[in-house]
């Protein structure tokens, strides 16, 4: 029977990716050596995402990178009279490392057995253009058949469009694929609605808002892999090199 596929959230799923910013940015910029009023950064950085939004699917994969021109405008728009490319650069730096993306346990030892298992596996993400770089500083390029960040669909999950383009890109029908996602909303009712089976990563135990498919951890997939397709994961199997 052919395995299905399965797709996964990044940042709350795969990775712990802080959300609050600012320490980043600060980081950047005392690598810098700079100054910056940051209320007024944020402000206007949060002004100038939602104006280039309508942009970025076009943006995909141009240089500078789309989040690289939301802190350029930023930069520009507070009057910021120091090196904006260093800045943006050490910024850049800042946001792809793993200090800002710490994998949860068992993670990629579950990516690397199901992966080594012949499971086809995806990531569907509510990022922009930074995300592959992310992928590949945490050494996860070969584990995964394809990436696809919501800039690209120019939408943001739950929006059926994210989960079908990914679906399209993939090569795969919504009935032979299975989303894994921490967030109810975006990512277990988003995949549903476009035929999808989903399962919900619930970490802390938290009531269901309806009927589903639950596990606590990425690990606990290497049991489910039996009810989905009938076959089992050695959870020995050799982990992958980075």
């Amino acid at each position: 029977m052919e395995n299905k596929s399965l797709f996964f959230d990044f940042g709350g799923t795969l990775c712990h990716s802080r959300a609050d910013l600012l320490p980043m940015f600060r980081e950047a910029a005392e690598r810098a050596r700079v100054q910056v009023p940051w209320n007024e950064y944020l402000r206007a950085n949060e002004e100038c995402w939602t104006q280039l939004w309508p942009e970025a699917p076009r943006l995909v994969g141009a240089m500078p990178a789309f989040a690289d021109r939301v802190h350029e405008m930023a930069l520009r728009r507070i009057g910021f009279n120091g090196p904006i490319d260093v800045l943006v650069r050490y910024i850049r730096e800042e946001a792809t490392s793993g200090r800002w993306h710490a994998p949860f346990p068992e993670t990629e030892s579950t990516l690397t057995r199901l992966r080594d298992a012949g499971v086809p596996l995806h990531v569907i993400s509510g990022h922009v253009d930074y995300l592959p770089v992310i992928i590949e500083n945490l050494g996860w390029s070969d584990l995964f058949d394809t990436v696809t960040f919501t800039q690209e669909a120019g939408v943001q999950k739950p929006d059926p469009r994210v989960f079908r383009f990914a679906l399209k890109r993939a090569g795969r029908n919504p009935a032979d694929s299975i989303y894994v996602g921490d967030s109810w909303e975006a990512d277990y009712v988003g995949a549903t609605e476009v035929g999808m089976s989903a399962i919900w990563l619930n970490r802390g135990g938290q009531p269901a808002p309806g009927p589903c498919r639950e596990i606590r951890a990425p690990g606990d997939l290497l049991h489910y892999r039996r009810s989905w397709d009938g076959k089992r994961v050695s959870r020995r199997s050799p982990r992958r090199s980075a």
